[in-house]
């Protein structure tokens, strides 16, 4: 497991993901070993290969996640007392050559974070459901993002956190532990992901 320790959305950052394109990011695509996945790997060629510089998908959502999270990260940490450290890219070859992930952030040596931060009534929603069961329903893709954190970054443990700074209270934390069936599925997705690029770059040679 290598920790890369560049800023995310930089050069550097950019450069990693062109060299490890099946990221967290796309675990559903990943998992489900489809057509999603052979057109994430042919798009992946795409981006390696083109001198075009590639301008990646930005919407509301993703902006106010951005702009959200480092407050968001500062009020875990007040609430749990865990030190966040940042971290830009996690590979790991034990895992994959093509793979890796970029979570919110590592905690100590077992445990890692992922910050979500919805419009109002999506987390009133979930305040609701939390109020009610003292637990949340976390979306699939969300839920195997963060188990393909865990296995790359090796972790124990991974805190959902869900933020809203318009509401008291503003924050809910959900920790997820891996999930063998899960990880499995998404190691066999690995592997397919991995021999479609490989026939892919032979076809282009």
């Amino acid at each position: 497991m290598k920790l890369h320790k560049v800023k995310q959305k930089s050069e550097e950052w950019f450069g990693l993901r062109r060299k490890h394109p099946l990221t967290a990011s796309n675990s559903t695509a990943i998992i489900t070993t489809g057509a999603g996945l052979e057109t994430l790997c042919w798009t992946a060629i795409a981006e390696k290969l083109s001198s075009k510089i590639v301008e990646h998908y930005s919407n509301e959502h993703t902006e106010r996640g951005i702009e959200l999270e480092p407050q968001a990260v500062t009020i875990y940490e007040l609430e749990t007392g865990n030190e966040v450290e940042e971290v830009g890219f996690i590979t790991n070859d034990k895992i994959s050559d093509v793979g890796g992930v970029s979570p919110d952030g590592i905690i100590s040596k077992d445990g890692m974070v992922e910050v979500k931060c919805p419009d109002d009534v999506k987390f009133l929603k979930l305040l609701a459901e939390f109020n009610e069961t003292g637990k949340i329903t976390i979306e699939k893709g969300y839920y195997r993002q963060m188990q393909m954190q865990m296995m790359f970054a090796e972790r124990k443990w991974n805190d959902y956190v869900v933020f809203n700074p318009n509401f008291s209270p503003n924050i809910i934390i959900q920790r997820v532990e891996p999930d063998e069936k899960v990880v499995e599925k998404l190691k066999i997705g690995l592997a397919v992901g991995e021999t479609i690029i490989k026939t892919i770059e032979k076809k282009l040679k």
